[in-house]
């Protein structure tokens, strides 16, 4: 199983990284977190699994540059990037359309077998969120990945061009999604593999204390400004609600 790199604040006995941590054979994963946080998280997970980030790194944005950073220094070949509030994870199989709950490490060991096989171009690979109108095609090409994507670390590395923006308050995951089909790369979600979590910035910790501060709405605002009307449509500023034209860049 590939490497997990999830940035966490204030979730340190989240399930999601319990049963991370519980995993066997057990597996490398780094959970990143702010140094006045590491006494919380050292009673759960050994040290060598906590990376603490530099102090004037803050914004999401940032973090997720600096585990892009990270995973090119420790010379990975693929990562997972994760959100750490993932809850159930379920497969629908394509013989007689049953969606069946599965174990997380199920899930993401099947997923891998599959993301092996794919084209190289395909870079960036995430699942369906939520259980609900799950599509008949069991894959999508170029759209929004979410909250859970496994990266292509030796591709991307050799595009110094492909970045987060660190600019940006909210919305980083969407505008990387985006460099990379500017510079040539693609993006798959698998339909048939799905996740339930809670909605950014609802659950307790994580960035609830930046969306309830305006952060989702400046993130929409400031990837407004950066691409124009054609890509994003604000529905409602207010209650931080929008839409991506994903279909510019599906073929």
């Amino acid at each position: 199983m590939y490497p997990f790199y999830i940035p966490s604040i204030y979730r340190q006995d989240s399930e999601f990284l319990i049963n991370l941590r519980n995993i066997k054979p057990s597996i490398k994963y780094y959970i990143i977190i702010a140094s006045h946080q590491y006494e919380n998280y050292a009673k759960y997970y050994n040290p060598s699994n906590l990376v603490i980030l530099p102090d004037h790194i803050i914004k999401i944005s940032e973090i997720r540059q600096y585990i892009l950073e990270l995973a090119i220094k420790n010379k990975e070949t693929k990562i997972w990037m994760s959100d750490d509030d993932l809850s159930n994870f379920f497969i629908k199989k394509e013989q007689n359309g049953i969606v069946e709950k599965v174990d997380f490490n199920t899930f993401i060991t099947k997923a891998e077998k599959m993301i092996n096989k794919m084209d190289p171009s395909i870079v960036q690979f995430g699942f369906k969120y939520s259980t609900f109108a799950i599509p008949a095609k069991p894959i999508t090409i170029n759209t929004n990945v979410g909250m859970i994507q496994l990266l292509n670390i030796s591709a991307i590395k050799s595009n110094p061009a492909i970045k987060y923006d660190t600019s940006l308050v909210t919305l980083e995951d969407t505008d990387f999604t985006i460099t990379l089909f500017k510079n040539g790369f693609k993006n798959c979600v698998f339909n048939h593999f799905i996740f339930t979590a809670p909605r950014s910035g609802t659950g307790k910790g994580g960035l609830e204390k930046d969306y309830s501060q305006g952060a989702k709405q400046k993130g929409m605002l400031q990837f407004k400004k950066k691409y124009g009307d054609t890509l994003i449509q604000i529905k409602d500023l207010e209650k931080g609600k929008y839409r991506i034209n994903w279909k510019l860049f599906q073929t």
